[in-house]
């Protein structure tokens, strides 16, 4: 298909360094049963290594990647994503983070399940250092990484659940509810969904809160809530993760908005 024509959806990518996860990453993304999709890396402040990645991988992928950044004023995840989307050319997105290796059906599961009015999140498999440290690009297109037995012994026990594909089981979980929480790194919405409520809210400056004030605010619009789990799935490289700094004021105010419309977001209002 042309790189001109508009894609099925697009898949935000958040980064902070991390090259070498970066091209675990776009290597799942290339494996994907669904290909007509667009890359658009929202990246928080990295250096020229992972400009030098997005470059490298130009041309192998159906539509050229899109690269947006901006300047290292600490974790702004909330800006340069809202950005990212601005970038953005299909109605449908994905988001994830620049850490979490696709199993081979995810975004086919995404697109798939979408609804307008609705959002989808999924979960995802935490691997410990060790097989993070030994994980080769031939384990991911192989897809030897999805196979239970390489990783259930270097994923903790309360997560291992989420490494199985079982579409069905997601599909009955989700007629039950309405409101499943969203992971920042496995969720999609339709644009014009993610627009009502004017994307991220950029007050939130630091890790934490952003996704739980993104839900809330989803919910209070009227949006159903829907679960992916056992459908799009993830396996998350171990890395170290800075501290949430928040104060108890802060999390009061964001952390259960009753907000519908952040005036903080994509749009300033």
């Amino acid at each position: 298909m042309p790189p001109h024509t508009t894609p099925l959806l697009s898949l935000v990518i958040a980064v902070y360094q991390r090259d070498d996860f970066l091209e675990r990453v776009l290597t799942s993304v290339e494996q994907q049963t669904l290909s007509d999709i667009e890359v658009v890396i929202a990246d928080d402040g990295s250096g020229p290594e992972i400009a030098a990645t997005v470059e490298r991988w130009q041309g192998q992928l159906v539509h050229p990647l899109v690269h947006e950044w901006h300047e290292d004023r600490g974790f702004r995840k909330t800006i340069i994503a809202n950005r990212a989307v601005t970038r953005a050319r299909a109605d449908y997105l994905v988001f994830i983070d620049g850490d979490c290796i696709l199993h081979h059906r995810f975004l086919e599961r995404h697109y798939r399940r979408r609804r307008r009015r609705q959002v989808l999140s999924g979960r995802r498999v935490m691997l410990d250092q060790e097989l993070t440290e030994r994980l080769t690009l031939e384990d991911i297109r192989t897809r030897r990484l999805e196979r239970v037995p390489l990783w259930w012994k270097h994923a903790g026990k309360h997560d291992r659940k989420n490494g199985f594909y079982m579409p069905w089981v997601s599909v009955l979980r989700g007629l039950r509810r309405d409101d499943y929480s969203i992971l920042g790194s496995n969720f999609s919405v339709h644009r014009e969904d993610f627009y009502a409520v004017n994307g991220y809210d950029e007050r939130i400056i630091g890790r934490g809160l952003e996704d739980n004030n993104l839900w809330a605010r989803f919910v209070n619009s009227g949006l159903r809530i829907k679960p992916l789990t056992f459908e799009a799935i993830q396996y998350h490289c171990h890395h170290s993760s800075g501290p949430m700094l928040h104060d108890a004021p802060f999390v009061e105010r964001f952390h259960r908005t009753a907000e519908t419309r952040t005036p903080h977001g994509i749009v300033k209002e």
